[in-house]
Formats: C-alpha cells, sequence, structure tokens
C-alpha cells in the first residue's frame, strides 16, 4: 500500500545527510526521487529487514545510495531552489517580490 502524497521532511533531511535510506513506499506523483537509485522503498517489516540486510551486507550499495540521494537534493531541492519556486509564484500572482530576491541574495 503506498501512502499518498509527498514524503514527510524527514526523507529529505536523511538524504540531505548523506544517509542510505529505507522507507516505506508513497505515491511519488511528482517525481522527486528515484527508488532504488536514490533511496529503497520496504513496504512491510519483512522487506524493511532485507533491505537493511543488504545495506549492511553491500558497503557499495549504501555508498551508492548515500551519494545519490545528497545528490538529488543537492541538484533539485535546496533552499535556493524552493527560494526560486516562490518567487516565481509571486511574480505569477502579480507580486513585486524584488525586496525579497535583494534580502536572499545577500
Amino acid at each position: 500500500r503506498l501512502l499518498p502524497g509527498i514524503p514527510t521532511i524527514r526523507v529529505f533531511e536523511a538524504l540531505a545527510c548523506g544517509i542510505p535510506l529505507v522507507s516505506a513506499p508513497w505515491d511519488d506523483c511528482e517525481g522527486l526521487f528515484r527508488p532504488g537509485h536514490d533511496f529503497l522503498f520496504a513496504a512491510h517489516g519483512p522487506a524493511m529487514c532485507r533491505q537493511l540486510t543488504a545495506l549492511r551486507e553491500d558497503p557499495d550499495l549504501a555508498s551508492a545510495l548515500a551519494t545519490n540521494g545528497r545528490a538529488i537534493i543537492e541538484a533539485r531541492h535546496s533552499c535556493a531552489h524552493r527560494l526560486d519556486e516562490l518567487v516565481a509564484i509571486c511574480r505569477r500572482r502579480g507580486s513585486d517580490i524584488s525586496p525579497l530576491t535583494a534580502v536572499a541574495a545577500e
């Protein structure tokens, strides 16, 4: 069973810290992350045990997941990216956000 919507902030935090992540599956309708590349899914307890065992027994897998997860955060989910999205939303709504961007640039 997939959890609805985007993951909690904890997924972002774990990936940003460079931790190999195993998560309950969710419906990633926005294509935020790549299962099997940035992190692993585990649908139930036994699957979680298998995934955690795989990470423990395969340091290259753990390292690749940690590296890929951190890279996707740096490439697509930084504070700068969120600011750019907020500025774009404000501009589409006709807001003058020049003071905001001046402060952010400092």
